[in-house]
């Protein structure tokens, strides 16, 4: 894991160049590339949840192979079979949304056909993920899964929603479309409310600060960083998946810039929030010596 921090600070400190140059250029480059029609820029945007949630998927299959064929004690595999049908459930329901909700194309099918289009891609995660452990002799994988979907609620379910909750950044689709006046990251749009009844419009339109999706882009980062303790013969993937990773996670912000749903430093920051905290999940893992494999193997 000690290889990676050079990857993951070097991840970090685009990001954060990304929020630095938002902070004087959001407006503008929205102005020049943005806009709420764009095909492209709603597609990747429905599409890269899906591809980030699928890491999850397959954790949910590393799971299943633990509680079938691991050597755990019967509450464990209980917990594992309830882990993996969250796991599986999570990697269903939020990518789904994305496609014919507000964020995706809205009103071209009923939402819950969200849920058709997701489903195989993500059972097929979850096959690929019980194959891909089972050959897998450390014991403690489960315990780097734990880690990775506390890591997960943090980011996703913690620190984005309360920030959107805080600041109400007006999206730039909503400013082009009313006139709303566009606010900086670091400036919270106080009267949001006012302006939600004025224009009759969604909540939504005023999430913009940081970008999710970008966070949830970056999922497959975080399960690429933990899949060498998997095996020795997954170390040789880990490099290239890295930088897939890394694409994906560029690929969905600029996405969600063109489709007019976020500015530079949101995507800049959903990306950095994610890092940030896998840089200190990896962290821990490296320091607590109990759960390296060598000493698993040692037990």
């Amino acid at each position: 894991m000690k290889n990676m921090r050079i990857p993951l600070l070097t991840v970090l400190g685009v990001a954060v160049i990304g929020i630095i140059l938002g902070s004087f250029f959001d407006l503008k480059i929205s102005e020049a590339i943005a806009s709420a029609d764009s095909a492209i820029g709603l597609a990747i945007s429905a599409i890269g949840p899906t591809i980030g949630f699928a890491g999850v998927a397959v954790m949910g299959g590393g799971f299943i192979r633990f509680a079938l064929k691991g050597d755990y004690k019967i509450w464990q595999k209980i917990l594992f079979w309830v882990l993996a049908l969250a796991c599986f459930g999570v990697s269903i329901y939020y990518p789904a949304g994305e496609y014919f909700g507000i964020n995706g194309f809205y009103g071209a099918a009923p939402q819950w056909a969200g849920y058709l289009v997701v489903l195989l891609p993500e059972a097929g995660a979850v096959v690929l993920g019980y194959f891909l452990f089972k050959n897998c002799e450390y014991k403690k994988m489960w315990i780097i899964f734990v880690i990775t979907i506390v890591l997960l609620v943090v980011a996703l379910l913690g620190i984005i929603p309360t920030l959107k909750d805080i600041v109400h950044r007006p999206r730039f689709r909503l400013i082009e479309a009313t006139g709303v006046e566009f606010h900086n990251w670091w400036e919270p749009c106080k009267n949001y409310k006012d302006l939600i009844s004025l224009y009759e419009t969604s909540s939504d339109n005023f999430k913009s600060y940081p970008s999710g999706h970008t966070a949830e882009a970056a999922i497959l980062l975080v399960t690429t960083l933990f899949l060498p303790l998997a095996g020795a013969s997954f170390k040789k993937f880990q490099r290239p998946l890295f930088i897939a990773s890394c694409c994906l996670i560029v690929t969905v912000a600029i996405a969600r810039i063109l489709a007019a749903a976020h500015f530079l430093s949101d995507v800049s920051t959903g990306a950095a929030v994610m890092v940030f905290l896998l840089l200190i999940a990896n962290e821990i893992v490296i320091r607590v010596k109990s759960l390296h494999p060598e000493k698993d193997r040692k037990e």
